[in-house]
Parts: structure tokens; sequence; C-alpha cells
């Protein structure tokens, strides 16, 4: 990582460079819109909007990943306050890493935040299921629903204890959905996973619902996510999007 590097991605942050889109979260039961999922984009000066596979990856090398989170936090639990504010009220999820989990100044900065925008319910904490590896990062997800922050275990791909995990929301991966679609053992361990959650009174959403043909397979969950409902949108899109359902 050069200092230019770093320097740039400093400079995203503090310059507001990036910018947040909202994937919609739909319930299977009746399609109502249910949440949104806040997904980062860099509107980079020179090389246009970045998705972030494109440098997340080299933030969270360059230590940027505390900064990174607070900010999309800040952004999305303002925007969630907007919606309340009109009478809309959303909530949003927003994408921790095990970095946070692990900082020990992380959880004084998330009271911070929230003590700022308020709202605490209309935020969920997403975590991969596979950077869940140990005990303070299970404390640390214990400690933000003491907050009342909802906790998603994200792209849950395999079969796993869950019965140790405090949390709210599993979400079943892209990956596993789009097999479901074609494999029967995919589809057993999708069930699986399913039944599992529902067991620990886990509310279950299916990400990477792409086509209609997924919607045998997903409609026992309790909503969906994916291509099929819609795309990552910003502010604006959303609510174009919101006013012709």
């Amino acid at each position: 990582m050069t200092l230019d590097v770093r320097f740039e991605l400093q400079q995203a942050i503090v310059e507001n460079q990036l910018v947040l889109h909202y994937q919609p979260i739909v319930s299977t039961r009746d399609r109502a819109l249910v949440a949104v999922e806040a997904l980062v984009r860099w509107r980079h000066p020179t090389r246009g909007i970045l998705p972030p596979s494109q440098f997340v990856p080299a933030l969270e090398r360059a230590g940027l990943a505390r900064d990174l989170t607070l900010w999309v936090l800040r952004e999305a639990i303002s925007q969630s306050a907007v919606w309340k504010r009109d009478r809309q009220p959303l909530a949003v999820a927003v994408n921790m890493s095990p970095e946070n989990l692990r900082d020990p100044h992380f959880r004084r900065l998330l009271e911070i935040t929230l003590h700022a925008v308020g709202s605490p319910e209309m935020l969920i904490a997403e975590i991969p299921a596979a950077t869940l590896t140990s005990p303070a990062q299970l404390t640390s997800l214990s400690l933000m629903r003491e907050k009342g922050i909802r906790v998603a275990i994200d792209d849950v791909v395999e079969r796993a204890p869950l019965a140790d995990i405090p949390a709210d929301i599993l979400k079943i991966g892209r990956s596993l959905t789009a097999r479901s679609v074609l494999e029967p053992d995919a589809r057993a361990d999708f069930d699986a996973i399913l039944a599992a959650a529902k067991a620990q009174n886990l509310s279950v959403t299916a990400v990477g619902v792409e086509s209609e043909a997924s919607w045998p397979i997903v409609r026992a969950c309790d909503a969906v996510q994916g291509y099929a409902i819609a795309q990552a949108l910003s502010t604006m899109d959303l609510e174009k999007w919101r006013s012709r359902r």
C-alpha cells in the first residue's frame, strides 16, 4: 500500500466522494418493502463509479475499515431518519467487517454515532458468517443487540450450529440460492439452513434471487433480496421505485 493510494482513499472519505446505494429487501408474503441494504460506491474523480469490490479491500489493508464503516453508518442512519420523518420508515442494513468487531474503540464510536442520529431500531448490522471465529466477536454482537441494533448473519452458504450466535436475522448467501434452483444437494442445504434458523426464531432472508425461478425455493423465507426485485439504487431512484409499487 503506497502513501499515494492511502491518501487517495482517505480523501475519498473526507471529501464525500463515497455514496450509498440501497438494495431493496421485500417480504415473501406480499412483496412489501421491509428494509434496504446500504452498499457503498466510490465516485472516483477520474475512474467513474467504482463498486466496493474495487476499493473496499484496499481500504481495509490501509487500516481505514473503521473510518469507512463509521461513514456508512452515519449516512445510512441519517437517511433512515429522513424516511422516518417523511412517514416512510425503513430499516437499513449496513455491512460490518471483522476488523470492526475486533476494534476496541469501535463500540464507543458506534454509540456516539447512534446518539447523534438516533433510531438504533432502524439499523441492521450485517456480519459475514465466515468471519465469526472468536468469542470476542460474539460479545460485540450481543452488545449491539443490547443497544437496540438488529444483527444479521450474512452470506450463510453451509450448515453450521446457530444456537450460540446472538442474531436476529440469517441471510442465505447468493451462491447457495442460485445453486438451489438447479442442484438437489444445494436445495437440501438451503432447506436445512432455513429449518435450523426457524428453530432458533431467526428471520430468514434469501439473497441472490435473480429470477422468478427462485420463488418456489425461497417462498418459505421471510424476505428476499436480488436483481429479480431490484438492483442497488440511488436514493432518488429508490424513491421512484417505491412510488411505482
